[in-house]
């Protein structure tokens, strides 16, 4: 890209999860300087692992104002195999005229995680929230931020979203992020920030210690199935060994 071009953000909150033999529609959401940057025309690809091209250069469907579509037929995926290592990759002409080209790995799975809470349940520890909504309609992008940053995390740890089949385990850690960005915005955009920011400090620290907590069903062979028996922390042990002991050496 030239450092004369302009430079579009494309918001890929999370690795895409394509679910197998599931028709989806895939999005490309680009913007400007706070605003949507709609492109003019462009394509769609799907890698595979491998590097061979599952969809290649397939035109994309752009409604007015909006952000490129791809719709990606169950049929095309239903006889692929599962796992990660996939591409995504949209060629793009963006409104200056010139072509870009955006690209997110993805993971073919069998089904995908879905948030595991609602504006319900914050309203059950904070009775009040619904009327310091303001001119808001909902508490849910807060929500849905908790939910990719949680993602995130799992995957920095070598943990899989799409393999934890017990999402009612993430329930703690999900609802007390979504209240510590709640009351992380008001400490810095409303009245009696002090309030505010302690009930931020609070969840922080009640997300955390729940993070330290977080056991879950994990379906590591992929295989569909359930066993209680079997739980996974939010991270894989990395066990190291020391230098050993030296009978002679300790006191040097």
């Amino acid at each position: 890209m030239s450092l004369a071009e302009t430079v579009y953000t494309a918001r890929f909150r999370s690795t895409e999860t394509i679910e197998r033999g599931r028709t989806q529609v895939l999005t490309c959401p680009t913007s400007r300087a706070g605003a949507t940057a709609t492109p003019t025309a462009g394509t769609f690809s799907l890698y595979r692992p491998d590097g061979s091209a599952l969809v290649s250069a397939q035109a994309v469907t752009i409604p007015p104002a909006s952000v490129a579509q791809y719709t990606l037929s169950g049929a095309t995926t239903s006889a692929e195999a599962l796992g990660e290592g996939w591409l995504c990759e949209w060629s793009l002409t963006m409104p200056d005229g010139v072509s870009h080209t955006f690209r997110n790995d993805a993971a073919l799975c069998r089904r995908t995680l879905y948030v595991c809470i609602s504006q319900d349940d914050l309203t059950m520890r904070h009775s009040d929230l619904p009327a310091l909504l303001g001119a808001a309609t909902s508490y849910q992008p807060y929500i849905d931020e908790a939910f990719f940053s949680i993602c995130s995390r799992l995957v920095a740890a070598g943990r899989r979203p799409y393999l934890v089949i017990q999402p009612s385990a993430l329930r703690d850690c999900m609802l007390h992020l979504a209240l510590h960005l709640i009351f992380l915005d008001y400490s810095t955009s409303a009245g009696d920030g002090g309030r505010w920011q302690a009930l931020a400090e609070h969840y922080r620290v009640q997300y955390e210690a729940a993070w330290g907590q977080l056991r879950f069903t994990y379906d590591e062979a992929d295989e569909n199935t359930v066993d209680p028996s079997k739980k996974k922390s939010a991270s894989s042990q990395i066990w190291t060994n020391g230098r050993g002991y030296s009978a002679t050496a300790w006191w040097r």
